[in-house]
């Protein structure tokens, strides 16, 4: 299983998609954060595990073509 470097291949070829993948991740960070602070910010938990699942079926997509 390649799964780390098909998505190092699409991130090469879509440098915004990579972009998307930080913004993803601390979107997480931050929620995680929030987490544990018991603070507002726990409420981003959600959208980034969805963004994280956009972020996936997007390389699959690009993977596939």
């Amino acid at each position: 299983m390649d799964t780390w470097y098909d998505y190092r291949k699409v991130w090469a070829g879509y440098p915004l998609l990579r972009a998307y993948a930080v913004l993803v991740v601390i979107v997480f960070v931050l929620a995680i954060i929030g987490t544990i602070a018991r603070g507002p910010l726990s409420i981003l938990f959600i959208p980034a595990l969805a963004g994280a699942y956009v972020h996936h079926l997007m390389v699959q997509k690009r993977l596939s073509q």
